[in-house]
């Protein structure tokens, strides 16, 4: 078996649009097979440098195929931060792009928090805003901003408006 065939043996194919956010991950986690140690040792870390042992990942899934790429998305709990990271690999298996596309980041008594919707045309739109523990959000003072794959697999910030 392949690498890349290793790699996208945890990821379940999605179809877009779909919603990225931590009120869905049991969802995800239902929908796909834990990595192994074997998986952790070989694949994560080559992808996660800084991670230690108390670090957890669960596969969520992977995009449709693109012509020169593939997408799959894990996400990474780590302490008071959790991610779901977006990864592009070519044919190989090799890693071509990486980034967080949705967290919550607990800072002090202030809870950072992004959602992500990814569209079919490969724009990812996110929702980032915060709050104070225990007081009410204000959804008024959230951002929106948005990503792009591009057909390389690169994935960079879009200069386009969002909303």
């Amino acid at each position: 078996m392949s690498k890349l065939e290793r790699i996208l043996h945890y990821f379940p194919e999605t179809s877009l649009p779909i919603l990225l956010s931590d009120d869905y991950l049991s969802e995800y986690e239902a929908g796909s097979d834990p990595f192994p140690q074997a998986f952790l040792d070989e694949i994560m870390m080559e992808w996660e440098k800084e991670a230690d042992e108390f670090t957890e990942y669960i596969p969520v899934f992977r995009l449709p195929k693109e012509e020169k790429f593939y997408t799959v998305i894990y996400w990474k709990a780590g302490l008071l931060r959790y991610d779901f990271i977006l990864v592009t690999l070519d044919k190989q298996g090799e890693l071509i792009n990486k980034k967080s596309i949705a967290s919550t980041i607990i800072n002090d008594n202030i809870i950072k928090k992004s959602v992500a919707s990814i569209e079919p045309d490969l724009i990812i739109n996110i929702i980032a805003g915060q709050t104070l523990d225990g007081e009410e959000y204000d959804a008024s003072m959230s951002k929106a901003f948005a990503m792009e794959i591009l057909p390389s697999g690169e994935i960079i910030f879009s200069l386009d408006a969002v909303g």
